[in-house]
């Protein structure tokens, strides 16, 4: 009965959007418990209940993901990991695919806001898509960055302390444990991993390379590996650590003259391209301007 047609498609539209509502509401229900679960293992007091179920859906599809064999895009992945690794804490607690799984999800957000609240245009949607896509791999560069920065400058005070300590007669690790109660930062926090590797029973120089290799920092491997010799000499290392703290303090110093040498040279480029073509503009505008209403000067 064509009469009857529209009322039909209604209802079924209408037992449709219900049954959506229902099944949207009990994954909320579902969400909201095994986040409490999770903050609660975790001893978070924070009430999201989102992100425990994100992490799990990134599990399924980092499996998924690691099973591409494409080299590139393993070498990839293990730059990632490296980053992890370095970051520490609850970074560590993923590995790299589950990671790019958080950027798949950043990108659909995006995407899906886009769409929603700003245009449908399918440039704008894909612009959206690139950009939250790489959005967690760029925090996650940053976030390096700053924290190898932080560990090469407190690098040279943690070797002040530790040579004046070591004069007062403490041997490195007694030194080094009373360090990491002093300064605090990466650095320490590093350290105060290694130490309690060594409490265990895990080897001292073994606990401390895996340290600096795990940053990544040049000069923090270099220390160790003085460290290391001392170590392995039996020698005191007092008057080796200060030297080393005058030469880190040295090369940060010739490092903050590079960069400033280079800053002109950098800040030519965006005058180019931002300020340059204003001053032409406001300087010969009129004039052609001018000239094209009048046909002359």
């Amino acid at each position: 009965d064509l009469h009857s047609f529209p009322t039909r498609r209604s209802s079924d539209l209408n037992l449709s959007v219900f049954l959506f509502a229902i099944s949207f509401l009990a994954s909320i229900s579902t969400m909201e418990t095994e986040g409490k679960v999770h903050n609660a293992v975790e001893k978070k007091k924070s009430k999201s209940f989102i992100m425990p179920v994100l992490l799990r859906w990134a599990d399924g599809i980092g499996f998924v993901i690691s099973r591409v064999k494409y080299k590139k895009f393993r070498d990839f992945m293990s730059k990632i990991q490296v980053d992890l690794n370095a970051l520490g804490g609850d970074y560590a607690r993923y590995n790299a695919y589950q990671y790019l799984a958080l950027s798949l999800f950043s990108m659909s957000g995006g995407v899906l806001f886009c769409a929603l609240f700003i245009s449908l245009d399918i440039f704008i949607l894909l612009f959206a898509a690139v950009l939250f896509f790489f959005f967690p791999l760029i925090k996650i560069k940053e976030a390096v960055k700053t924290r190898r920065e932080a560990i090469i400058k407190q690098l040279p005070d943690m070797s002040d302390l530790l040579s004046i300590m070591m004069d007062a007669g403490a041997d490195f690790f007694s030194a080094a444990d009373k360090v990491t109660d002093i300064l605090k930062g990466p650095l320490s926090d590093d350290f105060s991993a290694a130490l309690a590797k060594i409490s265990l029973g895990y080897d001292k120089k073994t606990a401390l390379s895996e340290m600096a290799q795990k940053n990544g920092v040049e000069q923090l491997g270099f220390f160790i590996r003085t460290v290391n010799m001392a170590l392995d000499a039996g020698v005191g290392m007092s008057d080796t650590l200060k030297r080393l703290a005058e030469q880190m303090r040295t090369e940060r110093a010739s490092e903050a003259e590079k960069k400033a040498q280079e800053a002109p040279i950098k800040m030519l480029i965006p005058m180019v391209l931002f300020i340059f073509p204003t001053i032409f503009i406001v300087i010969f505008g009129p004039i052609v301007i001018n000239f094209i209403t009048t046909g002359g000067f």
